[in-house]
């Protein structure tokens, strides 16, 4: 009876023990799942801390070589703006424009006719800016011809009858738009130089018109202004030197 007692005791002992062990070994086997779990997600954490690290630093030599390729292609933009700059200032300082463009086209025509370089050259040392001009001034009034006019009064001489000037225009609108037989001032008129014997120059644009032309080493120049009464022009004839 003592003895079975003491059996049963000692069983009960048994299972506690047995249970607190099968509680120990749970509570280690979460706590090294769960060191586990840590030490593997530290793990995964510094992989992906490292390849984003890297992926930075890809992206800021990228940006780097940007950069680098950016102030290149400034230094590439100046430097072309600089030559376009320097060809700019060689062309207007090479290239003339203007009166010295059609005094060297003049020049190069005369050239082309035969015209010495010297015998050029020396017109234009001899030239002046006053010439001694003997003859005139002289001022006379004809009618601008249209094809509207009739021709009456559309000429006049100069230098006894040397050279005769002549000029067509575009007719006059009134208010209705309706054309005129008088010649508008304000447009474009074509005025001809005709020496006796029948060779001709013209000279072409707005009023005023100007134009010399050498007859017998002679220059006579000419200025052509609106007239005072509608229909009229006005030509100033002077003969000066040459050259």
């Amino acid at each position: 009876m003592t003895w079975g007692l003491t059996e049963s005791h000692r069983a009960r002992k048994r299972r506690r023990r047995w249970a607190v062990v099968k509680w120990v070994l749970i509570l280690v086997g979460l706590i090294g799942a769960g060191a586990f779990a840590y030490a593997t997600g530290a793990k995964l954490a510094r992989i992906e801390v490292r390849e984003l690290e890297e992926q930075v630093a890809e992206l800021q030599r990228r940006l780097d070589e940007q950069a680098q390729e950016n102030a290149r292609l400034r230094r590439e933009l100046e430097a072309t703006e600089n030559q376009l700059t320097t060809w700019k200032q060689r062309y207007e300082q090479n290239v003339p424009e203007g009166e010295p463009a059609e005094l060297l086209k003049l020049l190069r025509a005369r050239l082309n006719n035969g015209v010495p370089a010297d015998r050029l050259e020396f017109l234009v040392e001899s030239a002046s800016v006053e010439p001694e001009c003997p003859g005139g001034p002289v001022t006379k009034r004809f009618i601008v011809q249209t094809p509207l006019s009739s021709g009456a009064a559309s000429s006049v001489s100069f230098a006894g009858n040397t050279v005769t000037v002549t000029a067509t225009g575009q007719p006059a609108t009134d208010a209705q738009g309706q054309p005129q037989a008088w010649f508008d001032p304000a447009a474009p008129i074509t005025a001809t130089f005709t020496r006796l014997g029948g060779e001709s120059q013209s000279a072409e644009g707005r009023l005023p018109v100007h134009h010399a032309m050498v007859v017998d080493g002679q220059e006579h120049r000419f200025s052509i202004v609106e007239g005072d009464d509608r229909a009229f022009a006005k030509v100033t004839w002077r003969r000066c030197d040459y050259p």
